[in-house]
């Protein structure tokens, strides 16, 4: 399992070089990282000194991150996803040849065989489209 650690409700930076509001930009450490960190399962924004919380149960933002950084934070983080699901030549670059599956096949003798399958950028294109039709969809509702 893998933690985050506190201490007046800032998020410790990577090798313990600051703080931040952000949990994206926080430091990650391992069990036997923090064994001698009081440790707590849920996020407590008025305990004030050092603890190690399980990342899954940290939040994105803690009450003490600035308002502006925290809209900047998820500003830039849309726009990557945007890039990330809007075909391009970039999309298409880093995409194209990364998902393949097998299929059962016979050889030329008659022979069964399994033959791996590259997904078509057309393909590739469809399912991007989904995904951002559907993120679409859940805005709007």
């Amino acid at each position: 399992m893998n933690y985050v650690l506190l201490k007046r409700d800032l998020f410790e930076n990577p090798e313990h070089k600051g703080y931040t509001g952000i949990r994206d930009k926080a430091g990650v450490w391992t069990e036997a990282e923090i064994e001698n960190y009081h440790r707590k399962n849920r996020y407590d924004p008025s305990f004030r000194d050092s603890y190690a919380l399980p990342l899954d149960q940290a939040p994105e933002f803690t009450n003490e991150c600035y308002h502006d950084l925290s809209l900047d934070h998820l500003r830039g983080k849309v726009e990557r996803l945007q890039e990330a699901l809007t075909p391009s030549g970039a999309t298409k670059a880093a995409y194209i040849g990364e998902f393949s599956f097998d299929v059962d096949d016979r050889d030329e003798d008659g022979d069964e065989c399994s033959r791996n399958v590259v997904v078509p950028w057309t393909t590739v294109k469809e399912i991007m489209a989904t995904i951002r039709t559907r993120a679409e969809m859940k805005e709007a509702a």
